[in-house]
């Protein structure tokens, strides 16, 4: 025992080091009891503290989680509930339409009810374009995917289901023109009443009478007086909403009619013309293939011109090129793409007017072969030859287009011989001449083999350079409803605006929604830019019903939808609040500190502190000991 050595007091020495030992423990105790944690750095648990953040970081995304779902379903509810009025607007309608198609009424009577009709209508627009949830318009398509086109002074396009994001170039190969109706009686002041103004009297319409234009299935009924000038008729068939633009011949003897739209989808006829003033005016109407009449009649100097009686509208024909993600659809290669286009074409498609929906885009013209493009594409099924259905896929699908009504102004268009005057008659693409050597024969191609019994397909009188991209992409709000990436719902909440429902057909020019306003390029107004659904006459309220019916089943469908998607997003709060609920355990369990036991730690520590205090003063009074060996 070396009881003499007083330099190095090693008993001290010894119960200070405890002593700290145990004052850090208590530290570590008070720290721990007034934070509530077991771990408060990394150096309590280095790999407990990695996983409790990790675990952290899954609770705090499902917190989060929880709140954007219960945002989502306020969202889906304001877009439901507004559904129900929409639902209220089509049974009134209907109640109108059933009420229109019973013969208790008059014309006069029905056109009474026709501006409720009207004025429900544009209600629907005003619903779908004023319903909002945080700015975001919900039914208007906004919600559902954009359409947007390089050009809208050529298309314009709007999203009406739910799309595949992609680029297309679509280039129009015959706009297609509008139906011409000529009168041909070449009336004249022939009633000696001394006022040498050409009325309905002249043409032998007694009394008030009716006239019935009928464009699109849509009865426009036009009340006419015999005392009515041309000029009087024609205002009023302009701003009838018929569809229809008229006007005077160059003589001023014979009413002109014009489609506002193109194509034979929007014919013009005179419905059954029940007072036979259509018959009167020597109108002619309701040919169904195209062709052109016409008949010799004098001007007033006596010469004879050929008068224009009737032409039908023609069809509209656009090649549809994808231009990105070309690698998942079946197309061509870029070098047989049409003048003007971006190569891969995916087939030629028409439409009987200037507007292409999912109908239109679903069954091309044709398709074309990877392997050899000179031909079409047509699968052997049973040893029959079919062609390629694009219908499977999700392209083309969910959006509509619509060649502007004013397409033919300003539109660059050229024939074989790079002459722009559109006089191009060939096949597309890579037209030839046969036989070989003859500057005057026909251009014909051969795509394939012949089938027995069809016909080889002519696109397009000519073939027109104008070529528009147009991007479509999918809008539909996605609600993060995970804490982990990818943890999403798709809500695609629908377009019902009246055109989208198929209640109403706009026309389209200058860039937009004709407003009925400026006047068209060509100098002309159409008092008219809206073509509603008719009940003005007994069959068109018998048709407007089945109508209708079309546009509650697509709203009883979407909002069908929408309440899936409330149940799902309700079902998801209940799941998100459980895994909310067990990961704060199994993070509590990791991290949080056991109070009782650290209680106990405390109690030890404080202990071990009184005591380890008392050695180290015993410690130091130790070698004053040596003291006592002086004496």
């Amino acid at each position: 025992m070396n009881f003499g050595i007083i330099n190095h007091n090693i008993s001290a020495t010894n119960s200070l080091r405890r002593l700290e030992i145990t004052n850090g423990g208590l530290s570590k105790n008070f720290e721990r009891l007034s934070s509530g944690l077991r771990i408060n750095r990394a150096s309590d648990d280095a790999a407990g503290l990695a996983v409790s953040e990790k675990m952290r970081a899954q609770i705090y995304g499902i917190d989060q989680a929880l709140k954007n779902t219960q945002d989502g379903i306020s969202m889906v509810q304001t877009a439901e509930g507004v559904m129900d009025t929409m639902h209220s607007i089509l049974q009134r309608m209907r109640v109108l339409s059933v009420q229109s198609a019973s013969d208790n009424y008059t014309n006069n009577d029905r056109l009474k009810l026709q501006l409720e009709v009207d004025q429900l209508i544009d209600e629907i627009d005003r619903v779908a374009e004023y319903t909002e949830f945080n700015t975001k318009k919900l039914l208007n398509g906004n919600c559902l995917g954009n359409a947007n086109t390089s050009n809208r002074r050529v298309i314009t396009a709007m999203c009406t289901g739910v799309v595949e994001s992609a680029d297309y170039s679509i280039t129009i190969l015959d706009a297609g023109t509008a139906c011409n109706v000529h009168g041909n009686r070449n009336i004249s002041d022939s009633i000696d009443d001394g006022d040498s103004i050409i009325t309905l009297k002249d043409a032998g319409i007694y009394g008030e009478k009716e006239l019935h234009i009928k464009v699109d299935g849509k009865t426009s009924v036009i009340l006419v007086e015999e005392d009515d000038s041309l000029e009087n008729l024609v205002n009023k068939i302009n701003n009838s909403k018929s569809g229809v633009t008229a006007g005077l011949d160059e003589e001023g003897n014979d009413i002109t009619m014009t489609s506002m739209h193109s194509g034979p989808r929007f014919n013009i006829s005179f419905g059954d013309d029940p007072d036979g003033v259509a018959l009167a005016l020597g109108f002619y109407g309701g040919v169904k293939e195209t062709n052109t009449s016409s008949i010799w009649a004098q001007n007033s100097n006596g010469v004879n011109f050929n008068r224009r009686v009737f032409t039908t509208g023609t069809n509209t024909i656009v090649s549809i090129t994808n231009i990105t993600r070309q690698e998942l659809f079946h197309t061509v290669p870029g070098e047989s793409s049409v003048p003007g286009g971006y190569g891969r074409s995916l087939g030629v498609f028409t439409s009987t007017s200037r507007i292409f929906t999912e109908k239109e885009l679903s069954n091309p013209l044709n398709t074309f072969d990877t392997t050899d493009i000179t031909r079409p594409l047509w699968n052997e099924v049973n040893g029959v030859r079919q062609k390629v259905d694009l219908t499977a896929s999700k392209l083309l699908k969910g959006f509509s287009f619509v060649l502007d009504g004013q397409i033919d102004y300003g539109v660059l268009q050229q024939d074989n011989n790079n002459n722009n005057d559109g006089n191009f008659t060939s096949y597309w693409p890579n037209a030839y001449k046969t036989p070989a050597g003859d500057p005057n024969a026909t251009l014909t191609i051969d795509y394939r083999p012949a089938i027995p019994g069809e016909k080889d397909l002519l696109y397009a009188d000519f073939a027109s350079l104008t070529s528009v991209k147009l991007a479509i992409r999918d809008m539909r709000q996605a609600y993060h409803i995970g804490a982990n990436e990818g943890q999403v719902m798709l809500v695609d909440f629908p377009n019902f605006s009246a055109e989208a429902l198929g209640l109403t057909v706009n026309l389209r020019a200058n860039g937009g929604v004709y407003n009925g306003v400026d006047p068209l390029l060509d100098g002309s107004l159409a008092p008219d830019y809206r073509m509603h659904m008719s009940i003005r006459t007994r069959k068109d309220a018998e048709a407007a019903i089945t109508l209708i019916d079309t546009a509650i089943q697509k709203v009883s469908h979407s909002r069908s939808k929408l309440g899936a998607f409330q149940n799902s997003l309700e079902k998801t709060v209940d799941y998100l609040g459980i895994a909310h609920e067990n990961m704060q355990a199994s993070e509590s369990r990791i991290r949080d500190v056991d109070m009782a036991k650290e209680m106990s730690e405390l109690t030890r520590s404080q202990i071990l502190i009184q005591s380890g205090t008392a050695m180290l003063g015993q410690a130091n009074q130790r070698p004053q000991l040596v003291l006592q060996l002086l004496g």
